[in-house]
């Protein structure tokens, strides 16, 4: 098992909360500072209902394993829809929130499972504790995420997954 993961305390004092966490992966390596001050659900939300940039779906696609077309599906919206944003576009609130939840179930991943690779094959892989669907067919509905965010915690506390 890995150890457990240590956030970094920023400049104001605080420590990186989840959210915070979130919002880093998706938008860090897109020159987009994600800084919050103090963390709170109420910015979780402002973000998610301004929309998420659509270059967050660039840096979903690059770090993960994760296809185009399973995105899309997640996000509820075509591939050729998805391919028609524009670089410095908006999701809808509604794509921010499922791309926020798909990162926020990922990164927690990374956390638990260690290591990109691992989370991948995990996400693809069926899961006889999801009645034998993998994961990653779970996540375009607020449900699926609650069932896979619970087999990652039973994953962290030790128990059968």
């Amino acid at each position: 098992m890995s150890e457990p993961k240590i956030f970094k305390i920023d400049n104001l004092g605080y420590e990186a909360s989840e959210s915070d966490n979130v919002f880093n992966f998706l938008l860090a390596d897109a020159g987009i500072a994600y800084q919050r001050t103090p963390p709170s659900t109420e910015n979780i939300i402002d973000n998610i209902r301004d929309g998420i940039p659509k270059l967050a779906i660039d840096t979903v696609l690059a770090k993960t394993s994760i296809s185009r077309t399973q995105l899309s599906n997640i996000l509820h919206i075509s591939t050729r829809q998805l391919n028609r944003y524009e670089k410095n576009e908006r999701l809808s609130p509604e794509q921010s929130n499922f791309l926020y939840e798909f990162t926020r179930i990922y990164t927690r991943g990374l956390d638990i499972l260690g290591d990109a690779a691992t989370i991948d094959a995990w996400l693809a892989r069926p899961n006889m504790a999801l009645g034998d669907v993998s994961p990653i067919e779970l996540l375009d509905t607020g449900e699926g995420a609650r069932m896979v965010n619970d087999l990652l915690s039973n994953i962290e506390y030790g128990f059968y997954s």
